[in-house]
């Protein structure tokens, strides 16, 4: 045999002895239920709450909280969770069928979050 066949040969060895990449998931839609991609592994929005403490604000500013009337609604979908069609938030409480929109304005049908 030739240096080139033997070159040849060996190369193709090494492509398949190279490994296989890496399974998780790389984005949310990829996991089941309500969890999300974190660091190629699915889990639980809590847990990831709890995994990260929240830093504390500076002693010296006072932050208002968020009231239920100021804070985003969002419309989860197969999509993900998306912001309220506009005039589609009349009331609606968790779980109950809205209408999110996309970055495109394309509706899309979910629940409320």
């Amino acid at each position: 045999m030739t240096l080139r066949s033997l070159l040849f040969i060996a190369s193709i060895g090494l492509a398949w002895a190279s490994p296989a990449p890496a399974a998780g998931c790389q984005y949310d839609m990829q996991c089941k239920g309500e969890r999300i991609c974190h660091m190629g592994q699915c889990v639980s929005p809590d847990a990831e709450e709890a995994a990260e403490p929240a830093p504390k604000p500076p002693a010296a500013r006072a932050t208002p909280t968020p009231t239920a009337a100021t804070a985003p609604r969002l419309c989860c979908t197969v999509a993900g969770k998306l912001k309220l069609a506009p005039g589609t938030d009349n009331g609606l409480a968790a779980g109950e069928a809205c209408q999110g929109m996309t970055s495109s304005g394309k509706p899309v049908p979910g629940s409320v979050c």
